[in-house]
């Protein structure tokens, strides 16, 4: 027991740190999706011709522009909403296919690591 505290330790002082930075990032996220409002606002409104992409030759990066109704965000479907369409659409089998699917997803999600939370109290 007495050799698990220093690396509880350690573990505990890098979650902390996590916790910090993270609470950064969301701030950042906070910030980014306020400018992409404006941006949204400038390219609804503008009377002139908004380019669709440009080049930030200083950073290197590459800035293009995603139209309403031309683009399709990433998707994840969970389990709930997958029981749902299920149901409504094979109603007869969606128990024994909703089984199934999550039979075989968690096959592939057992894992052969060890894994550690640290929770607050």
């Amino acid at each position: 027991m007495e050799s698990l505290k220093p690396i509880l330790s350690a573990y505990a002082n890098v979650q902390r740190q996590i916790n910090d930075v993270n609470v950064r990032v969301n701030e950042l996220r906070d910030e980014r999706r306020t400018i992409e409002l404006d941006l949204a606002a400038l390219y609804a409104t503008s009377r002139e011709e908004l380019p669709d992409k440009i080049n930030l030759a200083t950073s290197g990066m590459t800035f293009a522009v995603k139209r309403p109704n031309q683009w399709k965000k990433g998707w994840s479907l969970s389990k709930k909403e997958l029981k749902g369409y299920l149901e409504e659409l094979l109603p007869q089998q969606a128990e024994a296919v909703m089984a199934e699917i999550v039979r075989r997803q968690e096959e592939k999600m057992v894992e052969t690591d060890y894994g550690f939370e640290l929770k607050v109290k």
